[in-house]
């Protein structure tokens, strides 16, 4: 389909620091959130930083913080624990500037981050979500984040319409406007996996997004149980929910901007990966309805290498169950 422009904001002044607050988010990882709220401390252009912690259970985890950093941060606490997509909403309630990017403890900013905001938001005024691109952090090793290709200058609005299908975004690295994600009600707190990727599609959509090609952050890939992605994948849920949003952000389109965007089945069966080593670690953690999903979804995708090709096979072959018996054998090894 064509792009679907956003109305753009006027915009009544340009953005400067004091406008901006980092919200860094805590819950227990207290091995990390010293490094993420040093990293949004150190930027070149300092801006207001906060610590917006859930009532985790570590009952000395602010007088930790505020050891290390002191009158240097302000740190809230929230009254009763409100789970990921809520305390998001906590930094839209505890923030008290205009803008704000919210930063998970296990993640980092790079020091340009900030004067790389007030550079796209200059080249590109009146959208209500700036982000850059984001590269890993994996057992201390940056991978950083690929070339950009194929774009005319230095940044690029987004299509709500290529924004519906696949989730552009990632934490952390965005700078989002207060008042416009208050008047789409916020981060929806029933969602489970996509919450932040339904708010940037319902703010492009409404008021245009823009994204810069400097890196400006780095997310932290750990095995933890904590991290709630980590959960979601060894259910086996990723592509189910992922497409559920699918579903729902053509829905919003429609009601927003009256137009019918399909569910393409082979376009989004591009979109919806599923690795064999992911399926071959825990396929034995599926429930029967899931392994069947995410078998269809791995026998029906194009094969990236000859293991890929094997265990598809074999899959079609004697059935989704097969997948199970790999963490016994340890044949995720030879994927």
């Amino acid at each position: 389909m064509s792009a679907i422009s956003a109305p753009h904001t006027p915009a009544s002044q340009e953005l400067r620091p004091r406008d901006i607050t980092i919200a860094v988010t805590v819950y227990s990882r207290r091995e990390y959130v010293l490094g993420a709220i040093r990293s949004a401390l150190e930027q070149s252009v300092p801006v207001k930083v906060i610590v917006v912690e859930d009532c985790g259970p570590d009952a000395t985890l602010r007088d930790f913080v505020l050891r290390e950093f002191g009158s240097r941060i302000e740190y809230f606490r929230n009254a009763r624990n409100r789970g990921l997509f809520d305390n998001w909403n906590a930094c839209l309630e505890y923030c008290r500037t205009p803008w704000v990017s919210i930063l998970h403890d296990d993640d980092v900013l790079h020091p340009v981050f900030v004067e790389t905001m007030l550079a796209l938001a200059k080249a590109a005024p009146g959208r209500s979500v700036y982000f850059g691109r984001t590269g890993v952090l994996s057992g201390g090793v940056v991978t950083p984040a690929a070339p950009a290709v194929g774009w005319p200058q230095n940044w690029r609005d987004l299509d709500p319409a290529v924004l519906a299908d696949e989730s552009l975004m990632y934490f952390a690295g965005q700078l989002i406007r207060v008042e416009a994600a208050r008047s789409v009600g916020g981060f929806k707190t029933p969602c489970f996996f996509t919450g932040d990727w339904d708010m940037w599609f319902r703010l492009a959509l409404r008021f245009g997004a823009a994204q810069t090609a400097t890196e400006v952050s780095l997310a932290r890939e750990h095995g933890g149980e904590d991290r709630g992605s980590n959960r979601v994948e060894r259910k086996g849920w990723n592509c189910a929910l992922d497409n559920v949003q699918r579903k729902r952000n053509r829905a919003f389109l429609l009601r927003e901007k009256g137009v019918a965007m399909p569910f393409d089945r082979l376009k989004l069966l591009q979109l919806s990966t599923i690795t064999a080593g992911a399926l071959l670690r825990n396929a034995d953690h599926y429930s029967d309805r899931i392994l069947r999903y995410n078998a269809w979804i791995f026998t029906h995708h194009k094969a990236p290498r000859l293991h890929y090709a094997a265990l598809q096979w074999l899959v079609r072959l004697f059935g989704p169950r097969v997948l199970r018996l790999p963490s016994s054998l340890r044949l995720q090894c030879l994927i």
